[in-house]
């Protein structure tokens, strides 16, 4: 509360006025020693109370939200492209993904994010502040080591993080899946997300991009051109996969072409949320103990108060019951 050096500075200059009292008081020796201890334990109690301590506390029952929401992002080669908007792909999803973190609090948020290959960034965690660091960090793929983007190449790890959310007592499991549904691989191997429809509660599929297409910059600055024509490369957002993959999913597919087309559906999910009791064992907090000394001082400056009154009264008694007066 009061920074220690200033905190010693006022202990000594004090504990120097008591001594001095003491030796200087006229009263008898044992009264002006009580007097001298019991002002000497006032002092010490303050500055310990001024100190503030603290014990570090471990685990602690937490009112949080019962929703678990999963963020599937798209980071392939495609998601840099700019269809003539402010923003690319990949910045549109990383705005709407901050956005709806923000609309509902509290939550738990888990990300998964698919190139070639499908990464759990995050498992469902209360910071948020995690994923929102990861996503600022997020580079575009090298264009020389990227291959055919594939829809279903997150399926396992999405799987994964829906069965842990179905396993806890009174979860609500919302899934967003961000991509501009651009299908490039040459394997024509069908896939299906119909199973995983059943652990899902709510959210939404939401497509980027555009029909005209937009043109994509590599991580060296230059624009990416057709191996065999040269041409300008273009992506295109594919709305028939991603339109497939809601209804799979048993979500709503929403074009995002504005950030406010999901207000609807966010404001759907915050009518799900409820609040569930859970047990923290990882939380460690610093608890205040200072209060347990204020009543002890207050004791001991009651009794330094009724020792004033008590001497003053035998000041009056000394002196015929009159004050006393000073004689210029």
């Amino acid at each position: 509360m009061i920074p220690v050096p200033a905190l010693i500075a006022i202990a000594a200059a004090a504990f120097l006025i008591m001594l001095f009292a003491w030796i200087t008081s006229r009263e008898s020796r044992i009264r002006s020693t009580l007097a001298f201890i019991r002002r000497l334990a006032i002092l010490a109690l303050s500055g310990l109370i001024a100190l503030r301590p603290m014990t570090e506390e471990h685990g602690t029952d937490m009112q949080l939200s019962n929703l678990d929401i999963l963020f599937v992002l798209d980071t392939t080669l495609s998601m840099w492209a700019n269809d003539g908007y402010d923003d690319t792909r990949i910045e549109s999803a990383r705005n709407d993904i901050e956005g709806i973190m923000e609309e509902l609090p509290g939550a738990n948020f888990a990300l998964i994010t698919f190139r070639n290959e499908s990464t759990v960034v995050s498992p469902f965690t209360q910071d948020g502040g995690t994923i929102l660091r990861y996503l600022k960090s997020v580079t575009v793929p090298d264009r020389y080591y990227v291959a055919g983007s594939r829809m279903d190449v997150p399926y396992y790890d999405i799987e994964s993080m829906l069965i842990s959310s179905d396993r806890k007592e009174n979860r609500q499991t919302i899934l967003f899946f961000m991509s501009d549904g651009e299908d490039t691989s040459t394997d024509t191997t069908p896939y299906s997300y119909e199973e995983l429809g059943v652990l899902v509660d709510g959210g939404a599929v939401l497509g980027y991009g555009s029909d005209q297409g937009g043109t994509m910059i590599d991580k060296y600055g230059y624009t990416i051109h057709s191996s065999y024509s040269f041409a300008e490369g273009r992506s295109y957002i594919d709305e028939d996969n991603l339109s497939e993959i809601a209804d799979e999913l048993g979500l709503e597919y929403i074009h995002m072409k504005r950030k406010s087309a999901i207000t609807p559906i966010v404001d759907d999910i915050a009518e799900l949320s409820g609040t569930v009791t859970e047990n923290n064992s990882d939380y460690t907090y610093l608890k205040d103990t200072y209060y347990k000394y204020v009543p002890y001082l207050t004791a001991l400056l009651v009794l330094e108060l009724m020792a004033g009154i008590r001497s003053n009264v035998r000041a009056r008694r000394k002196h015929g019951g009159k004050k006393v007066r000073k004689e210029n």
